[in-house]
């Protein structure tokens, strides 16, 4: 992706230093959906023609949902509302313009923080099947070694004997975050951290959409051999990612999701060949991975008072969360954060 699904949607999987090596629709539907009265609402049409442009218009990074009241439900209690975060794996919460104070008081608002897998699992054989190359291959081998030797300055907290063993969708879910690595002694002041954080001091129940190996195993869709194509291709123009690290954090500050799902849709710098292969990355790591969340997620909203947190790139689009919800019958408002 030019820029950024695996940027913004898997973000443990990176801790090199520590477990990572080496152990560690409402049956009725609605024809619209009342504007809420919160601030900045937005009336949210379920139109089948109108709802493309209708998740254009949703510029923001925090959303208030309403489940819809259907008729067992009308003499009891309206659900309470919920709110849908999208997160972004990297960026200090100053570059990314987040009140820390009013995120805190959202999240410790709700009863449960729903994320998409568990960032205190072990990785086992299963999982690291999914980010080690299997002997004999290596990332020189695949990407060629004039590749690799001009993709150490890229990478200089790794160490080059861990390098050479990762396949290539995880050099480029770095290279993608600007070089940042999840760590223990950083994680607290990154965006997830600082979330689960504030979840656990306020005793949230915590539910995950799904398991960490389904998570490798949606990042790890397609082949090393292709992968390592799209990874020679950034590799020979690295400056390309950088300036669209600074663009994403533009479209994450402005607020403005579309934009972002645009760049990556984009695809600048990749040829034909790689541009291919991004696609079908993509499919597994966001349409494939949203088909699969959206029952589950559905479920958690009706009960409300929920605070999901999924990577950015999930919620944007014609097939993202958010307008799959909306489709479902629920009111959608943009949050100030």
């Amino acid at each position: 992706m030019s820029y950024g699904p695996r940027a913004c949607c898997c973000g443990r999987w990176r801790r090199f230093k520590t477990a990572t090596m080496p152990k560690k629709y409402c049956p009725l539907l609605m024809l619209y959906a009342a504007a809420m009265t919160a601030c900045n609402p937005v009336a949210a049409s379920v139109d089948d023609d109108s709802i493309a442009p209708a998740w254009r218009s949703w510029h923001g990074v925090l959303f208030r949902l309403t489940p819809p009241l259907v008729a067992a439900q009308l003499d009891a209690p309206a659900p309470a509302s919920s709110f849908v975060f999208a997160s972004i794996h990297y960026g200090s919460l100053d570059e990314l313009a987040l009140d820390a104070d009013a995120l805190r008081d959202v999240i410790v608002s709700t009863q449960t923080l729903v994320d998409e897998a568990d960032a205190s699992a072990s990785f086992d054989a299963e999982t690291d099947r999914h980010r080690f190359l299997a002997p004999p291959d290596s990332l020189p081998k695949l990407i060629g070694a004039k590749a690799f030797d001009n993709l150490l300055p890229l990478m200089p907290d790794v160490p080059a004997e861990r390098l050479q063993k990762l396949k290539p969708w995880v050099v480029l879910s770095v290279l993608e975050s600007r070089g940042e690595i999840a760590s223990p002694a950083n994680r607290d002041k990154q965006l997830d951290g600082r979330i689960s954080r504030w979840a656990d001091e306020a005793g949230l129940r915590r539910v995950h959409l799904e398991t960490l190996n389904e998570q490798m195993a949606a990042l790890d869709c397609v082949p090393a051999r292709e992968q390592a194509q799209v990874l020679a291709r950034r590799i020979e123009a690295p400056w390309v990612l950088k300036e669209q690290s600074l663009r994403v954090l533009g479209y994450y500050r402005s607020r403005d999701l579309p934009a972002w799902l645009d760049e990556i849709d984009a695809m600048t710098g990749l040829d034909a060949a790689a541009k291919a292969i991004e696609t079908r990355a993509k499919d597994c790591l966001l349409a494939e991975r949203n088909r699969r969340w959206i029952g589950r997620l559905d479920a958690l909203l009706r009960s409300g008072s929920c605070f999901v947190a999924v990577g950015a790139m999930h919620l944007t689009g014609e097939s993202g969360l958010l307008a799959e919800l909306v489709q479902r019958g629920y009111q959608l408002s943009v949050e100030p954060i």
